[in-house]
């Protein structure tokens, strides 16, 4: 950086400092001049690579950074005001999808992109945070997608189990949205039996399972064909010696109503 000694340098620096923790690094040309850089000061910067470009206007201080939070902290700036991550930058940072090379944004006004962000114009769109930065709801995510074409039942499964949305209220958004874009798939997806694991999976798939995840009393179940009940049991949930005596408490109970338990590590 240019020397900072002087209280005036040490104002300046206090100003970006304080911008760029809040945005992962990434920073403006406009938040730049407004902390006092001239664009004589910013070339320079730029040319010693105390700053890095990433996209028009948009820079890194300092080195990049392996997380992708940052970069999609500068495609969010880029973006320009109202801007949140959308499509398949959402899906990332949700963790449904691998972080892309080209970064999904969604913008109230014309933006233009380049190599690595793609820009969708868009007037309104359903935002919230995560990570401390804008990205699109998560029933707005899967819409979206479903929209372009992603197959999103996995998607729709993961985030449900996750505890990042309800299907009931996955369900309640699809029919909001009725005849948008990929609505219909969303509602299908939404509609399928919340399944927790890949086995669950695979028994649903192949054994046609009526009921995933059902309630027998107050006990909820993994698998049930009628009067015989399989529970899935995972060494992080069902290792310990209370959740074992835990177990044998639910399956006498089971035992009580004629429902057969068989258990299966997985």
């Amino acid at each position: 950086m240019p020397n900072e000694s002087a209280p005036w340098g040490q104002q300046r620096s206090a100003r970006l400092a304080a911008v760029v923790s809040r945005q992962w690094g990434a920073v403006t040309y406009r938040q730049l001049r407004e902390a006092g850089f001239s664009a004589g000061e910013i070339r320079g910067m730029v040319d010693r690579e105390w700053l890095i470009r990433v996209h028009r206007g948009v820079y890194v201080v300092g080195p990049l950074s392996p997380a992708p939070e940052q970069r999609w902290a500068a495609a969010i700036l880029a973006g320009g005001r109202g801007a949140a991550l959308s499509h398949t930058a959402a899906g990332g940072i949700y963790g449904w999808i691998q972080p892309r090379e080209v970064i999904e944004v969604s913008a109230p006004k014309r933006r233009r992109g380049d190599d690595t962000l793609m820009i969708h114009e868009r007037r309104s769109i359903d935002v919230t945070k995560r990570n401390g930065l804008p990205v699109t709801s998560v029933g707005q995510t899967l819409l979206d997608l479903a929209a372009a074409g992603w197959s999103i039942d996995r998607f729709t499964q993961e985030a449900a189990a996750t505890g990042q949305i309800s299907l009931n209220d996955l369900r309640a958004f699809a029919a909001r949205r009725r005849g948008a874009r990929g609505a219909a798939r969303l509602a299908a997806a939404a509609g399928q039996p919340l399944v927790r694991s890949r086995m669950e999976a695979r028994a649903l798939r192949e054994l046609g399972v009526p009921e995933v995840n059902g309630k027998i009393g107050g006990d909820e179940v993994d698998l049930r064909w009628g009067d015989l009940v399989i529970e899935l049991d995972h060494d992080q949930t069902h290792g310990t010696k209370w959740a074992r005596e835990r177990d044998a408490r639910k399956d006498q109970r089971m035992a009580e109503r004629g429902i057969e338990v068989r258990r299966f590590r997985v």
